[in-house]
């Protein structure tokens, strides 16, 4: 076989298997752990591996599909090593490399990313190349989009949206959003670019789709990055799009109405956000409700300010991919008691890189977005693009990056972005490339041995990159569902759990999660003891084993205290155990009320009852608002007759309920109304008649819809 045919094989295989990338946002690994975020990355890191052993014989035999310098390669790489950096120096170069299947990021998908734009800016020779990957992209997005539909029509869940919001494919509504507002903007460069007028009509309509698609997501820093970026790419339209024929005289006009249009539109809804129409509808009263004092708006203020305290104590290299969680526990903001528990990510790009990577890592990867709009500019003014396309890929990034300050990034929005950056890196190569020389002394042989030798190099690095983990991803599955096998659910769980175990992979920590969460709900169920036993030897050296390798691992040490605690009717000695993993916690997160609770919990299986109510007095004091904190010690004290105590935290439970934001009201009231029902049980709990019936005679007139109060007041009125 002669270097030209041989180059065409390698050229096409690599074209196919990068190809393949865009549809993996339409696949959903159900057999795997995080279903939406798994099978995709695995998938990645695989094509990606192959993709790069042809690249190598490619470039062997041809010098036309070397890399070439240029400012965003450097970029790119320049941002690739201070990452790198700053894992190795940061608090767990363990995590920061491998990640964990709930988010599967860290050094290794920076890696496959470099890999991914290495090779695409150095196979995709001509326009047309990056025009068909964008296509595949643009298709993909109606694969996801069309999911969405089937979500709006009833016919598929929407994982984390809901009856509220769309998420597709991607499984979360903000993401979905994320992925959207990229791909829209490759289906304008394509529009811009069509020759055809059906090819222009398809184009359209998928823009239109997209738009509706977005619509329903509901995602407000989507919202907020249509609202900058489309005026600015209408502005820019108006003013630099030169043309006096009558379409484009239209196009403009068109154009300077919807900059009136946007300006409008804003007031207008302020207008009708308080109708009928606006408060019914799931979508527009997201938007209606969109306020700095708004729950969730207040909690990306509160992660914002914590990111900021864990910056100003490494401000340089940062803390290392992945370990969010430690700035999180460490500066936790006690205002945030009524939000998830844990969060692992900013939030926002620019403190996200700041954590990850400090302040160089921060300027690395704004680098590539300067990189970027100088190729973009070069591009327009060598005439290599159009200026409606310039005008797109101006605008896009601005869309990206201001949504970004919102959320995060992930493998469906990380694969769109670096794909810009290559065509923006292609748009900079000179245009007569192809045509030079190709280097025909390589010898096809030694092509042929290199890309052997590497294959069989890959497989086995991607044995424990990829197919050990998804081993352990698919293992998870299996154990979960041992757990209610009709015949022997005990011992098969543990064989399962076993086996997953023993690959080893960095999904261990996720595998004895779940091995615990099991664990402790095997505690409250009416099994011998003996088995529950068995059950314990085998969970509990395992999790001391990795609890000793990763001792600043709060989570872990969490899911340890909570199982020992439950584990104490089975064996007395757990109880220290416990207490000691929920101490050390207590170290690494002084200020987390979870913590407090739990470890007063355990005080209260010693009958150490003054020691949980001052535990839960100082969770109480460190946000006075929380409801439940008060409730908490309130249940306590009712165990020990302190109706002192009881009534003094009802009556400051009663006071944040009056006094809450408008927007919080029915929360407010929702919060109070269940602690009161926790003290009430609790007093029905000690025999305490006369307590109990005032608190279910005040649930009862507080709301009287509710069944379970009317029950269980009745029941006391006898």
């Amino acid at each position: 076989m002669n270097v030209q045919n041989l180059s065409k094989y390698y050229v096409w295989g690599i074209k196919a298997l990068i190809f393949v990338i865009p549809p993996l946002s339409y696949w959903i690994s159900f057999s795997m752990f995080f279903p939406y975020i798994t099978g995709r990355n695995f998938a990645f890191r695989i094509l990606i591996a192959i993709a790069l052993v042809l690249w190598v014989g490619l470039m062997i035999i041809d010098k036309r599909y070397r890399p070439k310098s240029n400012l965003m390669l450097w970029a790119v790489a320049i941002f690739v090593i201070i990452v790198g950096i700053a894992n190795l120096q940061g608090t767990d170069p363990y995590n920061s490399f491998w990640s964990r299947f709930e988010r599967m990021e860290g050094y290794l998908m920076i890696l496959h990313l470099f890999a991914y734009f290495l090779i695409i800016t150095n196979v995709f020779k001509t326009k047309k190349d990056w025009l068909n990957f964008f296509n595949v992209f643009v298709i993909a997005g109606l694969l996801v989009g069309g999911y969405a539909v089937l979500q709006l029509l009833g016919l598929r869940e929407a994982i984390q949206g809901g009856d509220v919001r769309v998420d597709g494919t991607i499984g979360n509504p903000t993401y979905l959003a994320m992925y959207l507002v990229l791909v829209i903007g490759l289906a304008f460069i394509l529009f811009f670019n069509a020759v055809k007028r059906w090819q222009k009509y398809f184009y359209l309509g998928a823009l239109i789709f997209n738009f509706v698609i977005l619509y329903f997501t509901a995602s407000r820093g989507a919202a907020i990055a249509l609202f900058i970026s489309a005026p600015i790419f209408l502005l820019l339209y108006v003013l630099l799009v030169r043309g006096g024929d009558f379409k484009e005289k239209l196009f403009k006009k068109i154009a300077i109405a919807g900059l009136i249009l946007i300006v409008l539109l804003p007031l207008g809804f302020l207008l009708i956000k308080n109708t009928k129409f606006v408060r019914e509808s799931n979508v527009l009263s997201r938007f209606a409700n969109l306020s700095f004092a708004e729950r969730t708006t207040r909690a990306r203020f509160y992660i914002w300010q914590t990111s900021w305290e864990g910056f100003k104590e490494r401000p340089l290299l940062g803390w290392g991919q992945e370990n969010y969680i430690q700035v999180f526990s460490k500066y936790f903001n006690p205002k945030m008691y009524d939000q998830e528990p844990w969060f692992d990510r900013s939030h926002n790009i620019i403190f996200e890189w700041l954590i990850s990577a400090g302040i160089l890592g921060l300027i690395a990867y704004l680098s590539m977005f300067v990189a970027l709009y100088v190729l973009i500019i070069n591009a327009w003014h060598k005439k290599k693009i159009g200026t409606k396309e310039g005008i797109v890929l101006a605008v896009v990034p601005l869309a990206y990056f201001i949504q970004n300050l919102f959320v995060f990034d992930n493998f469906n929005t990380y694969v769109l972005f670096f794909a810009l950056l290559g065509y923006a890196s292609f748009l900079d190569k000179p245009i007569n490339e192809l045509h030079e020389k190709s280097s025909s002394a390589q010898q096809t042989r030694f092509s042929f041995i290199a890309v052997a030798i590497l294959l069989i190099v890959m497989s086995v690095v991607s044995y424990f990159i990829s197919v050990k983990p998804i081993k352990v991803a698919r293992g998870i599955i299996t154990s979960l569902q041992a757990t209610v096998d009709s015949k022997d659910p005990v011992n098969k769980t543990i064989e399962s759990f076993k086996k997953t175990l023993d690959y080893k992979t960095f999904g261990e920590r996720e595998v004895l999660e779940q091995l615990m969460r099991v664990a402790t709900t095997l505690m409250g169920q009416s099994v011998s003891q003996k088995i529950k036993k068995e059950f314990l030897n085998f969970v509990e050296p395992r999790v001391e084993d990795y609890i000793k390798r990763f001792p600043g691992d709060i989570r872990m040490r969490l899911f340890a205290g909570s199982l020992y605690n439950a584990a104490t009717e089975v064996d007395n000695s757990y109880i220290l155990k416990a207490r000691r993993h929920m101490e050390t916690a207590l170290t690494l997160s002084p200020t987390k009320q979870q913590i407090l609770y739990m470890l007063a919990d355990n005080h209260l299986r010693t009958s150490e009852i003054e020691k949980a109510i001052e535990l839960l007095e100082k969770a109480a004091n460190l946000e006075p608002s929380n409801i439940e904190a008060l409730a908490n010690k309130a249940v306590v004290a009712a165990i020990v007759g302190r109706s002192d105590v009881v009534m003094d935290s009802i009556g400051r439970m009663q006071q944040i309920r009056l006094s809450a934001r408008p927007e919080e009201i029915g929360w407010a009231f929702g919060e109070f109304t269940q602690g009161l029902y926790r003290i009430g049980k609790m007093y029905i709990a000690i025999g305490d008649s006369r307590n109990a019936y005032a608190i279910f005679e005040q649930l009862v007139m507080l709301r009287p819809e509710e069944k379970i109060f009317n029950e269980i007041f009745e029941s006391l009125k006898q």
